[in-house]
């Protein structure tokens, strides 16, 4: 008992001397006497001002307890002379006796009006940047390192405070954290006002979880629930993580409630595009799964409703570093067109003339594209052309863009297409290799070109070069081929029987037909090639049948320009010749000039042509007849 009582008046003589020496610290020591060395201290640390104009109080017992402010912190060299940090109070405490057991017990950490400025100056380096350019002793790493936990902290708050970064401002800034402590969950809740830029209108942001996990030890993260808002977006979900020291990696559901992208944009400064479409980009939700770890994401069970249509699939960055991009997606449906830009109006004959500006080269992204993925599309419309049951198969690779297989139904056939983009040189390659069969082509035209000019069903096929990635620079360095076999239609525009009754009527001097004709020429077989060289597309096998009457003919189309320039000829047969039969009796040839636009054709019979046609069929007429005349002369002069 004895041994007892002296060790309980060890201890309390103890702690009655700490007592007495806290006591005579907080009676004697003034922490606001070291104002100017701690300002020198931090002067020579980081090379920046630190103005403490307000108090320092400082308690000891039983909380090591700092409170200060106002306080700021100057900028480094270079930059303005306002402050890069200000501070109205900063309240911070520390638990006395687990200290002394050599346990870290923070109390709330308080800040009030926090106004940081964060800027670049003319040369691109940041104000928060070089903090001080002393050497730092290493730190030798600690043999429990793999074993750290969290301080346990009583809380942080940041209230009514401001964060500017150039014209973008974050004000109302409050934040809170409740207590954290290994293996305690804790809430976590923050709100600010954000002005993304100058004219830009102020959007709220707040965001809240009420059980926040964290264990150092074990390297885990949980956020069992979630919800950010962000000017009326609502984006809600879960969050587990694992390795967060060592290699953090993340999973979590979300789902984006459905909210306005074209509204989003214009609240945060974002000009949105003009599109066709008046309700394009005016509805958007989102769900998945995400998962982030060793420098990759991906998006599982994604469900993306845009507008009226539906995406599902997977989207993963299957490398942060070089963006490479793997996906498998199914879309119902989708017009495209609903997105793109407006028509531009026609210009006006002094725009069409005046010197255009040298704009700067777009960056090229297909030299550093990489994707690996497929695409199922219900239905399709692009260009105003229709394609159904879209199947598509993309991979991008060392400036090599590669679609094949590319097949869809298309206008009553099908579509099946190769198309390969080689961007290692200094100029982009294109190869285009397609094939269209059982099309509706009045249908296809029509959509495509806003052009009646052929009816009927066939088949195209295309196999194609061309460099660059602009429209203009494309047609004119288009090189290849081009086929097309096309049955029971119609060219229309042109009505070579009239222009042929037409032609008959001027060679034979008498009155011409009246009317305008049907303005159409019925066809029971259309076929024709392009050999296209620049841009330029020459053909030298046209042949239109249909019944007695046949059309051959060469020509060229400039593709740029819609310029034509064909002559052809037209027979006229006694009865319509067969594959099998003799050739029928000739009636009647004519000569025809094709010219004008695609748009805009003008047919002119060849009559000087017509003339010489018509002098040599009677010269091989009366060739024999003649003949034997001047056999019969030759006879009387030699007797």
């Amino acid at each position: 008992m004895r041994a007892v009582k002296i060790v309980g008046i060890v201890v309390a003589a103890l702690l009655g001397l700490i007592v007495v020496v806290l006591l005579a610290v907080r009676l004697f020591v003034n922490p606001n006497d070291y104002k100017d060395r701690i300002a020198q201290e931090v002067r020579s640390s980081t090379g920046r001002e630190l103005t403490l104009s307000g108090p320092i109080k400082l308690s000891v017992f039983p909380w090591i307890a700092l409170e200060l402010g106002p306080v700021s912190l100057g900028n480094p060299p270079g930059f303005s002379s306002e402050p890069f940090a200000a501070v109205q109070r900063i309240a911070l405490r520390v638990k006395l006796l687990p200290l002394l057991h050599k346990e870290l017990q923070v109390g709330r950490i308080e800040i009030d009006g926090l106004d940081l400025h964060l800027v670049r100056n003319a040369a691109g380096k940041g104000n928060w940047q070089d903090f001080g350019s002393h050497e730092h002793t290493p730190t030798t790493p600690s043999s429990n390192s793999g074993k750290s936990t969290l301080p346990d902290v009583g809380g942080v708050e940041i209230k009514d405070s401001r964060v500017s970064y150039q014209d973008m401002v974050a004000e109302h800034l409050n934040f809170e954290l409740g207590h954290l402590a290994a293996g305690t969950p804790t809430s976590l809740q923050a709100s600010v006002t954000l002005t993304p830029s100058k004219g830009a209108q102020p959007v709220d942001f707040k965001f809240s979880s009420q059980a926040v996990s964290t264990d150092l030890a074990a390297q885990t993260l949980s956020v069992p629930a979630f919800t950010l808002q962000l000017a009326g977006m609502t984006l809600t979900g879960s969050l587990q993580g694992s390795h967060i020291v060592d290699a953090p990696a993340f999973t979590g559901p979300f789902k984006l409630d459905a909210f306005s992208p074209r509204d989003l944009m214009e609240k945060l400064g974002i000009k949105a595009p003009q599109t066709r479409g008046p309700k394009a980009l005016t509805k958007l939700a989102a769900q998945g799964t995400l998962t982030y770890g060793a420098e990759a994401a991906s998006v599982d069970q994604l469900i993306v409703n845009l507008d009226d249509s539906k995406l599902q699939g997977r989207v993963a960055v299957t490398n942060l570093q070089t963006k490479a991009l793997a996906f498998n997606l199914a879309l119902d449906h989708i017009n495209l067109d609903a997105y793109r830009a407006p028509e531009a109006a026609t210009p006006s004959p002094a725009a069409a003339k005046a010197t255009p500006t040298e704009a700067k080269p777009a960056a090229d992204p297909f030299k550093t594209l990489q994707l690996d993925g497929k695409v199922n599309i219900g239905a399709v419309t692009v260009s105003n052309v229709k394609l159904t049951d879209v199947h598509i198969t993309l991979v991008a690779k060392d400036g090599v863009t590669h679609i094949a297989p590319a097949t869809a139904k298309f206008y009553g056939g099908n579509y099946s297409g190769d198309i390969t983009l080689d961007d290692r040189g200094s100029v982009a390659q294109l190869k285009l290799t397609q094939n269209m069969t059982g099309i509706d082509m009045a249908a296809l035209l029509n959509d495509f070109a806003k052009s009646q000019r052929l009816s009927g069903h066939g088949t195209i096929t295309t196999n194609l070069t061309a460099q660059g990635l602009a429209g203009d620079t494309l047609m004119k360095t288009l090189n290849g081929r081009i086929t097309a076999n096309v049955e029971n239609g119609a060219v229309e525009g042109v009505d070579l029987w009239f222009e042929v009754d037409r032609a008959k009527a001027l060679f034979q001097k008498q009155g011409l037909p009246n009317g305008q004709g049907s303005g159409k020429t019925k066809f029971d077989a259309f076929r024709a090639s392009a050999d296209i060289t620049s841009g330029v597309a020459k053909t030298t096998d046209l042949n239109i049948a249909s019944q007695n009457l046949r059309v051959i003919g060469q020509g060229t189309t400039n593709l740029v320009s819609d310029a034509i320039d064909y002559q052809v000829k037209a027979t006229v047969y006694k009865e319509a010749p067969t594959a099998t039969a003799a050739s029928s009796e000739v009636l009647l040839e004519v000569p025809l000039n094709i010219t004008g636009t695609t748009r805009k054709l003008s047919v002119r019979p060849d009559l000087e042509a017509m003339a010489k046609s018509r002098a040599q069929q009677e010269l091989d007429k009366h060739k024999g007849e003649l003949q034997q005349k001047l056999m019969d002369k030759l006879k009387g002069i030699f007797k």
